[in-house]
């Protein structure tokens, strides 16, 4: 049996109730100072856009070779024959 993960409010989970009604829980608090990125998905991946080398705005074949490109790399670099 998988696991399944439901995260909210107290209120939000009590909700759920008779769904979970006699299942085995493991209820984690968290701590209330916990904040979430705010701004663009630009800003939240900050230096990490742009990492593949290639042309401004590669097309979206390029960027799928790209991509493969660093896996292979990153497997060879283990001693893979890719």
């Amino acid at each position: 049996m998988a696991l399944t993960v439901i995260e909210g409010s107290w209120d939000e989970i009590q909700q759920r109730a008779a769904e979970l009604q006699g299942r085995r829980l493991r209820v984690i608090v968290l701590p209330e100072s916990e904040t979430h990125p705010t701004g663009t998905l630009y800003e939240f991946l900050g230096d990490f856009v742009g990492c593949i080398a290639g042309s401004a705005e590669p097309l979206a074949e390029q960027s799928e070779q790209a991509v493969e490109n660093l896996i292979a790399a990153t497997y060879r670099s283990q001693g893979l024959d890719v």
